[in-house]
């Protein structure tokens, strides 16, 4: 197993555990629980950094300070999902994100994208229609589809900031790279507090429940960005999947949350189309002639 590959495991584990608290602590605004969330990793990056004796800027600078816009939206539109919809349809959504990657991969990064992807795509948004289809209102804003879009624009953010990782690279620090998370989302996390003027102070178990929040996001921010670093963005999305298991197991143990038969059946279309995606270049040679193996079709 390489060391992408560990790293991205642990990773997704421990995202799972994070959500699990994001969902504990829904009476506290998504904003607010990305600006204490920012706070932790803020204070961790800079005692790493001086421990390890480093830049604390890096040498990317302009792609490092993207990876932190783009990194800052996506949570704060996944912590608004999270508290709007199921742990396992919040998490079956995000879980979209590597066909995203994979698309921002080849425009920006020149990897390899198959026009068959287009098609597991659709397979993934009907998992999700079919997943969706107990929600009466289907067609109209509520709180379930609400929280569906808030999902899918968070997997778009995700994408982007994954590929700044990999443009990244090697060159700078993974503590380096998380240090531009906080460096973004604190100022813009207070603005727009300070505009909406919905802060809510923590109280009792709430400080204990972001402390860990804190503490073990730190942890899957940085096994994810030693993911990405280290092996492309292909070969670790499958992986990710893992991470649909532990919200089901989640949400049922607590949040008492058990998916209907018709949720199952379109979570398993979603990670079916997912898996596709992931080895679209597999299938297509196994299909493929060997005269036609070195040109198949790009976007």
């Amino acid at each position: 197993m390489s060391k992408g590959v560990r790293s991205i495991i642990i990773a997704t584990l421990l995202f799972a555990g994070m959500n699990v608290f994001v969902k504990h602590l829904a009476h506290i605004p998504p904003v607010e629980l990305v600006m204490f969330r920012s706070f932790f990793t803020f204070f961790a990056c800079v005692a790493i950094v001086k421990h390890k004796g480093i830049s604390l800027l890096g040498s990317k600078r302009f792609v490092l300070v993207l990876r932190g816009v783009f990194g800052t939206l996506s949570l704060i539109l996944f912590f608004t999902s999270l508290h709007l919809l199921p742990l396992a349809t919040a998490t079956l959504v995000h879980y979209i994100t590597p066909f995203f990657t994979t698309f921002f991969g080849y425009c920006f990064l020149k990897e390899k994208f198959y026009k068959i992807q287009w098609l597991f795509l659709i397979v993934c948004f009907t998992g999700i229609i079919v997943a969706q289809s107990g929600n009466r209102s289907f067609s109209t804003f509520n709180t379930q589809n609400t929280g569906i879009l808030y999902g899918l624009a968070a997997t778009v953010a995700a994408a982007a900031a994954y590929n700044c990782i990999r443009k990244i690279g090697i060159t700078d620090d993974p503590t380096v790279i998380l240090f531009y998370f906080p460096l973004m989302s604190i100022p813009a996390s207070i603005i727009i507090l300070f505009f909406n003027g919905d802060f809510v102070w923590p109280i009792g178990w709430d400080w204990f429940y972001l402390l860990l929040m804190g503490a073990i996001t730190q942890g899957a921010q940085y096994f994810m960005t030693v993911a990405y670093q280290n092996e492309k963005v292909g070969n670790i999305a499958i992986f990710t999947n893992l991470g649909i298991v532990y919200a089901i197991i989640n949400g049922f143990l607590f949040f008492n949350e058990i998916p209907t038969l018709v949720a199952w059946l379109g979570m398993v279309i979603v990670i079916v189309g997912i898996i596709l995606n992931v080895f679209s270049a597999k299938i297509l040679r196994f299909f493929a002639s060997d005269k036609n193996d070195s040109g198949i079709p790009l976007v």
